[in-house]
């Protein structure tokens, strides 16, 4: 049995197995990561399992639901013993992909065979402002989803470069007694498709404000989301 608690009449977002139409589990759950991430809810959830994608980690699980429709998504609530999720017990499931916002779906665990289709390591300690960052982060995802023109020229960079349909690399900047935090909307990628933190990047603030920065020549640059891990951790 399974119980929406976002509304009654939410629709699940994917009725095949994701690896189905995503080429491997990390694409998968980058894909769930971006829908999570700025789905209102978001913060709630993350204080109620403060350690997902830290000590706990990322791990989507498939089931097939009453009427035959396969359902799949990251675990983001529910019991976790001895390294992972248990799935005979009651969990929480957010459905979201990419742009598509997804549910958080109540899963009794005893009514239904789910099971894990693969984990993504967390990535260590939590900053302590990781809340506040990520209401940052949300408010920047908003302003970008606010703004036809910031959204035109998105599509056609990533559609050159490969980049993911949204802008998801957060990043802080410091020079001397100046700190920025924002989305990177433009910038030059490096050979392995990551961004270039020797050349300018331009940022889109919380405040929806844009910015054009010379990265190399800022005191320190944290990834906060993005890149080869997507979390709320500094790098480096």
């Amino acid at each position: 049995m399974t119980k929406d608690k976002q509304r009654p009449d939410a629709r699940f977002d994917d009725d095949d197995d994701p690896l189905d139409f995503l080429s491997n589990l990390g694409e998968d759950v980058s894909a769930a990561q971006q829908a999570l991430f700025v789905h209102p809810e978001v913060a709630g959830w993350l204080e109620r399992t403060p350690g997902l994608g830290h000590e706990i980690p990322w791990t989507i699980v498939s089931f097939t639901d009453e009427t035959g429709r396969r359902v799949s998504g990251l675990v983001v609530a529910g019991s976790f013993t001895n390294g992972k999720w248990d799935l005979t017990t009651e969990f929480v499931l957010f459905t979201g992909r990419a742009r598509r916002p997804g549910t958080f779906l109540t899963v009794d665990g005893a009514a239904v065979q789910a099971r894990a289709q693969g984990s993504v390591p967390g990535v260590g300690p939590r900053r302590p402002d990781e809340m506040a960052l990520l209401k940052e982060m949300q408010a920047a995802s908003r302003a970008w989803a606010a703004s036809p023109s910031l959204q035109a020229y998105w599509a056609l960079f990533a559609s050159i470069h490969g980049c993911s349909p949204m802008p998801d690399t957060f990043v802080e900047l410091r020079f001397q007694d100046h700190c920025y935090r924002g989305l990177i909307i433009d910038g030059t990628l490096d050979s392995t498709g990551f961004w270039d933190m020797e050349q300018p990047v331009e940022l889109l603030l919380p405040s929806g404000r844009t910015i054009g920065l010379q990265a190399d020549q800022a005191d320190s640059v944290a990834f906060l989301t993005g890149g080869e891990q997507h979390d709320l951790k500094r790098h480096g």
